[in-house]
């Protein structure tokens, strides 16, 4: 019960953060197109691809930070902690390294021979790169704090944090249309010097409230060995992930040409802050879900894993569909009528879908990292994401049409969920037939049911601020009517009731 409580009070910090950042970053998009233009922001986001292919041994190690001090948590052994912390430290300053080494190296040869640079950018190009070098370095300074501060569930400095961050950005953002040189090196420039704000304050909160971010040299084969040996299936995972999702935006650039790059940048934007209403309960359950492993309480972790699925593609779908709908009025509401670049109505609405099948992924990726037995999962979704990327790679070559690449997404995401369900039983014991039963039954009957009218309506009526509040209002209690009743268990049914009830006894 007091872990529930746990997992409940985290959730309200990450909604607080994600409502106020949400907020924040969508107009911070917004003045940053506008000043940029189409084709400096999406030379922007393509170049930040670059550098994001570069991180995928970070993105591995950041999982296993998290993973073997949250365990270490778990048995509350504080010189542990302690070491493997440092030792997380001395790893991700050497991955900090070697990243700066191949991005002035491979990137840097890409930069100069393969991108599509528009006439008379390239010296801002050459500049915006090495800023986001720097800035990528940074990134991977503070992990291990940012590991430390989830892993002790302390989300309430993890939202006051994320939020410093994003109003920082968004006073760089309205000076952007003041600067006196370049605006995309100027962009870049400060976005460098947030990160290195962010790695600041990181360093100065761990040390004052944990104990065991006490820096000093430690080493020790082992268990460097362990930690190396777990991140290494985990950097092969996140290698095809991260090589898929920037490899398209590449594709996209080279095909099809930087303003191409800005709409996918507009959509992965839209599709980041949707995202944020499912990993603010998926970040606030991971550490319960390591710790019943940790603790052999699988029953437990198997509903969690049920819990967090369901609930993750509620959230997600609560949004997703009258946005899915009214796309092309959202996005001129937010970017100005004519300033939407072409595509990114269809790559929204693509980009949504997959998000929605992404919601069952991120619970099964967080039992498979508490398992420890990464090297089966990561084999096998590495398969599909490679076979996907040839067939998406001719798909775009052929077709020239740039929904492909997103469509192939959408299917390889599709028979990634089938593959971790059967591998999950394999190594942890989830049983397919309860997760049908308990997720994706439940899932799909409330899509079916909760639809229809939405759809109906979005047809009949004519584009406008009518149709949109309609369809909005409509959507939204579609979904939640038929969550209550079809998408739920008794038991979490009886919980919303008598938090219900305990609402209003304090309202009167």
């Amino acid at each position: 019960m007091n872990n529930n409580k746990q997992i409940a009070k985290n959730t309200l910090f990450m909604y607080f953060r994600m409502f106020v950042t949400m907020t924040v970053s969508l107009y911070t998009s917004r003045v940053v197109l506008r000043t940029l233009g189409v084709e400096d922001y999406g030379l922007y986001n393509v170049i930040g691809g670059i550098i994001a292919m570069f991180g995928f041994i970070n993105g591995a190690m950041t999982n296993t930070t998290s993973r073997f001090i949250t365990v270490s948590l778990a048995k509350d052994n504080l010189a542990k902690q302690n070491q493997i912390f440092n030792l997380a430290s001395l790893i991700h300053s050497v991955i900090a390294l070697l990243i700066f080494i191949a991005g002035e190296t491979i990137g840097l040869w890409y930069l100069y021979n393969k991108l599509v640079v528009p006439d008379g950018r390239m010296f801002a190009a050459q500049w915006l790169y090495q800023l986001t070098i720097v800035t990528a370095v940074l990134n991977i300074l503070y992990v291990p704090y940012n590991a430390v501060i989830i892993a002790h569930e302390k989300m309430n400095a993890f939202a006051y944090i994320s939020i410093i961050d994003v109003f920082l950005k968004l006073i760089i953002a309205i000076l952007l249309a003041f600067s006196p040189f370049d605006k995309l090196i100027f962009y870049g420039s400060f976005l460098a010097l947030v990160s290195c704000f962010d790695l600041s304050i990181y360093f100065l909160y761990c040390r004052r409230k944990f104990s065991e971010t006490k820096l000093c040299f430690y080493w020790n084969y082992d268990k460097f060995k362990k930690m190396i040996s777990f991140a290494g299936w985990g950097a092969i995972g996140n290698f095809s992930y991260v090589f898929y999702t920037q490899g398209i935006n590449l594709m996209l650039n080279f095909f099809c040409g930087p303003a191409v790059n800005a709409a996918r940048g507009i959509s992965v934007q839209v599709d980041g802050v949707i995202r944020q209403f499912a990993n603010n309960v998926q970040t606030a359950i991971n550490p319960q879900i390591i710790k019943s492993y940790a603790s052999s309480d699988l029953q437990r972790m198997y509903s969690l894993i049920y819990s967090s699925s369901r609930i993750c593609f509620y959230l997600l779908y609560f949004i997703s569909l009258p946005l899915m709908l009214e796309t092309q009025f959202v996005l001129e509401l937010w970017l100005g009528e004519g300033a939407v670049p072409a595509h990114t109505v269809n790559f929204v609405r693509i980009i949504l879908a997959i998000s929605l099948f992404d919601a069952f992924i991120n619970p099964m990726f967080t039992a498979n990292l508490a398992s420890g037995k990464l090297k089966l999962y990561q084999l096998c979704v590495c398969s599909v994401s490679y076979i996907f990327m040839v067939i998406t790679y001719i798909a775009i070559k052929y077709t020239k049409m740039p929904e492909s690449v997103f469509i192939c997404l959408f299917i390889s995401t599709l028979i990634g969920v089938s593959i971790r369900i059967y591998v999950l039983y394999r190594q942890i014991g989830l049983s397919p037939r309860s997760y049908i039963k308990e997720v994706l039954t439940k899932v799909l009957i409330v899509v079916f049911v909760s639809v229809i009218v939405p759809i109906f309506i979005y047809n009949s009526l004519d584009y406008g601020w009518g149709r949109f509040l309609l369809t909005g209002l409509v959507s939204a209690l579609s979904v939640f009517m038929g969550v209550y009743f079809l998408g739920i268990n008794k038991i979490e049914r009886n919980f919303i009731n008598n938090k219900c009830q305990l609402l209003f006894k304090r309202l009167k």
